[in-house]
């Protein structure tokens, strides 16, 4: 049986692509260690606020260069009590909220110290709710050596994986002639805006899968049209 592997950093609040991916997979590698990128979704995303889009940002010690899992959260600032109210505000008010909004509500009640756990207790509880059950592994906690696709691609082995999901158009970042050679195909996911119903006149594409899941609850039609 052909194993699909999804290998995807650990992203604040994710948005709807993200979970696409770990939809199409088989089994889903947390990888959380490589370097962090500033000014990245590693630690922001979007939420919507009337008809405009809200940037929430975790404020973190920052450092020249660091594994997105040594990233220590700046708890200096009250931003768990502002994302939250952010959230709340611009949300509770909609058809499923309330359903996966007690669930965050802990979470932010929680005392985080680095950003990866944050982050994937997070992706933990929206993939519980959207009732996607894949295997997930944290690639720390995996000893697979290589940086890069070298690192991906021994992963694929690691797992006995022969397809490895990419997005289109980025074979400067993952030569498909690396992967072919070390027999691994690419599955590609659709990378198009999804568009769903917001209790809105205006749809704001790009946002928090949060926003998704407030509209329109666990369906998985999103990732099927």
């Amino acid at each position: 049986m052909k194993k699909t592997l999804c290998c995807l950093q650990p992203t604040y609040i994710p948005w709807i692509p993200f979970f696409e991916r770990i939809y199409l997979s088989d089994i889903f590698v947390i990888l959380d260690d490589v370097d962090f990128s500033k000014n990245s979704n590693h630690n922001r995303n979007l939420i919507r606020s009337n008809s405009n889009k809200l940037m929430l940002t975790v404020p973190i010690h920052q450092k020249s260069r660091q594994l997105i899992k040594d990233v220590k959260i700046d708890n200096s600032k009250n931003w768990k009590k502002k994302h939250w109210f952010s959230i709340k505000q611009n949300y509770q008010g909609l058809s499923f909220f309330k359903e996966i909004g007690n669930e965050l509500e802990t979470i932010y009640s929680k005392n985080w110290i680095y950003l990866s756990e944050l982050n994937i207790e997070i992706i933990k509880l929206i993939l519980r709710y959207l009732k996607i059950n894949k295997e997930i592994f944290i690639s720390s906690e995996i000893k697979v050596e290589g940086t890069a696709n070298e690192k991906l691609i021994n992963l694929c082995k690691y797992f006995k994986a022969t397809r490895f999901i990419v997005k289109p158009g980025t074979d400067n970042y993952h030569p498909k002639i690396l992967f072919k050679k070390n027999n691994i195909d690419f599955e590609f996911y659709s990378n198009k805006t999804r568009v769903y119903n917001q209790e809105s006149k205006v749809f704001l594409p790009g946002l928090s899968i949060i926003d998704y899941i407030a509209n329109n609850g666990n369906s998985l039609t999103i990732f099927e049209n």
